[in-house]
Formats: structure tokens, C-alpha cells, sequence
């Protein structure tokens, strides 16, 4: 798992701007999870450039619900719909699979009853429909004709995220966007993979680049 800056190092960092719109997800550091500050803001920043009256934005692994907060927060008030995919059951890649385990056993509820008290505790709960089983099943059963921000931070092993990818991503309209995380990741390649192999040079999509650890792309 990545060992990231201090939050003072990382909001230093940032420019005023950034700092306005860290400003309205106040209670993000009190999420567990691995997001820089700079993802965060580009995150919400993503979620509120979506142009349909009605966003709808898929996360592939949720965890404890630290990007659901960003993602949330940024519809919240309108009437758009996260969605939430994560067996909430500590399965992971074989890098990071441990640490999940340690951290479901310092609980005293399970991961997602976890999840939804956190979203509830601010106020986001109704913003979001969980799917709480593995990406396959869960997108046999995703009623959407379409997912305007699609962000895959899953199971980090190649061919889970080749999976997500080609699962997920032909629901993205054009004009949509998909957001990789952990593709600087030391531990496991998959998102770096993926990323260069299907979304670089694929004239399918446009304006890639990579903020943090995140690789972001839109489609034509």
C-alpha cells in the first residue's frame, strides 16, 4: 500500500483554488483510506464537470467509503446517484489483501454496515446504491444505460482490472470519464498496465493524464 505524505505536506501543496474545493468535503480526512489531496479535489472537481442534470458515477471499490464521500459530496443536493461496488468482505490483490483483513478484525460491525453508518453520519446516504458483491455479478446487475464518471480502484492485479475495464468502461458515453487509481502504485502493476495498453493510445479515448496516481482519460 502507498506511503503517502503528511496531510500538511500535501495541502501545502495545494493552490488556492484546490484549497476552496478541499474546503467542501470537510470531513474527508476522517475516512480511512489512500487518496491524496490532490486526487480528492480532482475527484470532486470530475464529478462536478459532469454535464446530465442526473450524474450517475460508478466506483469499483469502495472500501470505507473515502472517494464515496468525495464522489457524494459533489452530487449532493441534486439528483444524481453513486454507485458502489465492493463485496465489503476484505478481498483484494495479494499486496494489499492482508492489510484489509487487519483492518476488518479493528472493527466492531462489518465493512459495509461500517460504510453506510459513516455515509449516513453526513448526510450522503441517500446519494448511493450499494452493490456489495464482486464486479462481475455486479455489473450483470447494473440497470444504467450509462456511467458518466467511471473510477476503478479495485482489485489491483492485471487481469482484475483488464476485467473492470472491459466490463464497465463501454457504458461510458461520449464525453464521459474514467479515472484509474494507483497506477504509480510499486506494489502491483495492474492500473499501469491497463491504462497504457487499453487507454493511451486508444483513439477511443482523449485528454489523458495523470494526476497523483490516478490516470484519468475522456471519451470521443
Amino acid at each position: 500500500m502507498s506511503n503517502y505524505p503528511s496531510y500538511k505536506k500535501q495541502f501545502d501543496l495545494l493552490n488556492a483554488t484546490e484549497k476552496e474545493t478541499l474546503g467542501k468535503m470537510p470531513h474527508l480526512e476522517k475516512i480511512d483510506g489512500w487518496l491524496l489531496l490532490i486526487e480528492a479535489v480532482k475527484l470532486f472537481d470530475l464529478s462536478k464537470q459532469i454535464t446530465s442534470p442526473s450524474p450517475i458515477i460508478c466506483e469499483i471499490g469502495t472500501w470505507k467509503g473515502k472517494s464515496a464521500y468525495i464522489f457524494a459530496s459533489a452530487i449532493k443536493g441534486g439528483k444524481g446517484v453513486l454507485y458502489c461496488v465492493d463485496p465489503f468482505n476484505g478481498d483484494g490483490d495479494n499486496a494489499s489483501k492482508d492489510t484489509y483483513l487487519k483492518e476488518i478484525k479493528k472493527l466492531h460491525i462489518t465493512p459495509i454496515q461500517n460504510f453506510k453508518m459513516t455515509m449516513n453520519k453526513y448526510a450522503l446516504g441517500q446519494y448511493i446504491k450499494i452493490l456489495p458483491m464482486l464486479s462481475g455479478k455486479a455489473r450483470k446487475k447494473f440497470n444504467e444505460s450509462r456511467i458518466d464518471l467511471l473510477f476503478i480502484d479495485g482489485n489491483h492485479e492485471y487481469e482484475s482490472v483488464k476485467n473492470d475495464y472491459e466490463l464497465w468502461a463501454p457504458l461510458i458515453p461520449s464525453g464521459g470519464v474514467i479515472v484509474l487509481h494507483d497506477v504509480g502504485a510499486i506494489h502491483v502493476d495492474g492500473p499501469k498496465r491497463v491504462f497504457e495498453e487499453y487507454i493511451l493510445n486508444n483513439p477511443m479515448w482523449k485528454n489523458t493524464s495523470i494526476v497523483g496516481e490516478m490516470a484519468i482519460a475522456t471519451k470521443i
